[in-house]
């Protein structure tokens, strides 16, 4: 995944946790998905599973569409290169 991607997919997750009051314990608890890895995914230091995905939407009663609103396909073109560094 394109690093400036999932520091932005990161950041929507974080507005969207904050948006609802939680804290990144409760979003655990909702979860499953351990605390740690919540904030390393909110940091874009993380790649996402799709069943990873599922679980913190539904966690926050969001639809996917509600978490990739940020997505340009102007802005986040894929680069080949950037897998490699």
């Amino acid at each position: 995944m394109c690093n400036s991607f999932k520091k932005e997919l990161g950041k929507k997750i974080r507005e969207i946790r904050h948006k609802k009051g939680m804290t990144q314990e409760e979003l655990y608890l909702e979860s499953g998905i351990s605390r740690s890895h919540i904030a390393m995914i909110e940091s874009g230091k993380r790649d996402l599973t799709v069943s990873a995905l599922f679980k913190i939407s539904r966690a926050l009663n969001v639809n996917f569409k509600e978490i990739f609103d940020f997505d340009d396909i102007n802005i986040f073109k894929f680069d080949i290169e950037e897998l490699y560094k």
